[in-house]
């Protein structure tokens, strides 16, 4: 199985915020290499970052005679990133918010184990894992202060004399998640599918300024119909025409910087082909190490990379009955091996705490998780996660506006 590893320390997604402080305030050292911006990588006057979740690399490609990548390609720059490791949306807007890479958040996946509850929970929903909720965890012992990083780049921006504005959609602008990673920033909420667009022109001011706009319509129907459905590329030529409406709009207020990038891609997967692995293995859960509520603590992480926190004894057996079980149509790996590979980045305590102790990565095309009918299932048609190109390779398109 071919597999792309996440290039950090200068091609990775992790290195986008570390860049966008140094173009805005002259200082900060790291981000993305030199190269990648070339002529560009200099100090701007406001940057205006848009991420489109699941516009992978692959999805770029498919769309490149669009008027908006075609301009991109004559007067900026569209390079190839990579996600972090795990290419899944939890990790990716932690980083993006804090500056902090996925090694170094412990915001790891959508589904990951809370040492301070002993339990599994939903990171971004700030909710107990297997419930259809939001906001789940309030009452709990856990404060949000503590799972996700204290510090934002909206505030180091601020301090440095900079403004930062967020634009949202509405369902997610006043969450647990939004309030802690925000903060610093001004919030832009939108309701209508193409808002962002003027949200983002509203916010701009005459000063030097940063904004932040995350769209989620592109992986939204990558999961329901599939990366290469007639509904996700309708889905992402919407979101190229509405930047090449951002794009007319900034012009003439103040030289900026307009970015685009994506946090993952997706592959294809079907519900039927699902392999769910404590159907399919009754004995695993008799491996699998318990919650505080008694329950096994699975599953962590996706369908496309399946994370179980196991026995400290029993690793070297669950990775081989994963194996005899799901044979070439996935690899099983101790997660120790991932960490020593460098997989994660440089791995720091609140990420090791966190994760699990044998990864399922699943090959293209297919998919393992965990059933338990009301709270764990699969249903999508697009996914991610995982290693595999289409996941892992992203665009950064930088277009100079004057």
């Amino acid at each position: 199985m071919e597999e792309v590893r996440p290039a950090y320390g200068g091609r990775s997604f992790a290195d986008i915020p570390a860049t966008v402080e140094r173009l805005l305030t002259g200082e900060g050292s790291g981000g993305l290499d030199a190269a990648v911006l070339g002529r560009l990588d200099r100090r701007w006057a406001r940057i205006v970052l848009v991420v489109v979740d699941a516009f992978g690399w692959s999805v770029a490609e498919r769309h490149s005679d669009h008027p908006f990548l075609r301009r991109v390609a004559a007067d900026g720059v569209l390079a190839q990133l990579t996600s972090q490791f795990p290419s899944t949306t939890a990790a990716h807007m932690t980083t993006l918010h804090t500056g902090l890479p996925v090694g170094q958040s412990g915001i790891y996946e959508w589904f990951q184990y809370e040492p301070a509850l002993d339990r599994l929970i939903a990171s971004l929903l700030f909710s107990y894992a297997g419930d259809d909720e939001r906001e789940t965890l309030r009452g709990s012992a856990l404060d949000p202060g503590a799972l996700y990083p204290p510090e934002t780049i909206y505030r180091r921006l601020a301090a440095a004399g900079v403004p930062s504005h967020a634009v949202q959609h509405a369902a997610i602008a006043d969450t647990s998640f939004s309030r802690a990673t925000l903060r610093g920033a001004a919030v832009w909420p939108f309701t209508a599918g193409d808002g962002w667009i003027g949200e983002v022109f509203a916010a701009c001011t005459g000063g030097p300024t940063y904004v932040v706009a995350y769209v989620d319509d592109v992986d939204a129907a990558g999961h329901d119909s599939g990366p290469f459905s007639d509904a996700h590329d309708a889905a992402a030529g919407r979101v190229l025409d509405g930047l090449a409406r951002l794009a007319e709009l900034l012009r003439g207020g103040g030289e900026t910087l307009l970015l685009v990038t994506a946090d993952h891609g997706q592959v294809r997967v079907h519900p039927a082909t699902t392999a769910f692995v404590n159907e399919r293995l009754p004995e695993l859960t008799r491996h699998l190490r318990r919650g505080s509520d008694g329950r096994p603590l699975a599953p962590a992480g996706s369908a496309r990379d399946l994370f179980l926190h196991v026995l400290p004894d029993r690793i070297d057996d669950v990775v081989a009955l994963l194996e005899g079980l799901l044979g070439d149509t996935a690899s099983v790996r101790p997660t120790a091996g991932l960490i020593a590979e460098g997989l994660f980045g440089d791995a720091g305590p609140r990420l090791r705490e966190r994760v699990g102790d044998v990864v399922v990565l699943p090959r293209p095309g297919e998919s393992a998780w965990w059933r338990e009918p009301g709270r764990f299932d699969m249903q999508f048609r697009g996914h991610h996660g995982g290693l595999s190109p289409d996941e892992m390779q992203i665009p950064l398109a930088a277009l100079p506006i004057g």
